[in-house]
């Protein structure tokens, strides 16, 4: 488990994957919509890891993450998902910090790095406030309906934090 003064992480169950998909729904236009037996590959799954997100000032469900590439031999992480019910309370922020450090001090991973949605000002800005980077922008790449998204390539670095 690992927390800040507003969230506690860590594993997340079974019983957390209805609020997951309850949350990942009401943030469709910027998240990827798994069922309920991908959340439960997810959670089986040795390579990834998906994280629940909790208020400690309440104990409600808050967010999750999911995090892929932790058996590879290059040491980067996907930061596959992030998701938060509640906006504009830190609980992103913090998740992220922690997230940070769980790949670069726990598990001592070189590179953590993310795709973002091009018109996800709030995210990006928040990725770059927390030290990635842009790296690359892959054009029309992720049709939803009949448009077509683009999604910003994001990184960062250990040695960088």
């Amino acid at each position: 488990m690992l927390e800040t003064d507003k969230i506690t992480i860590h594993l997340s169950a079974e019983k957390d994957l209805p609020a997951v998909i309850k949350i990942e729904k009401e943030n469709s236009e910027f998240v990827e919509q798994y069922d309920l037996d991908r959340h439960r590959k997810v959670i089986s799954d040795p390579d990834e890891l998906h994280l629940s997100i909790f208020s400690k000032a309440d104990n409600q469900f808050v967010g999750y993450i999911i995090l892929a590439g932790f058996s590879g031999l290059n040491e980067s992480i996907e930061f596959r998902r992030i998701a938060i019910s509640k906006k504009g309370l830190g609980y992103g922020r913090d998740a992220l910090k922690l997230t940070k450090k769980l790949c670069f001090e726990n598990q001592r991973k070189n590179r953590l790095w993310l795709d973002v949605f091009e018109e996800n000002k709030r995210a990006i800005g928040l990725y770059e406030s927390e030290g990635f980077v842009k790296e690359g922008l892959l054009r029309d790449c992720v049709k939803q309906g009949e448009k077509y998204k683009s999604l910003w390539i994001m990184s960062i670095l250990s040695k960088e934090i």
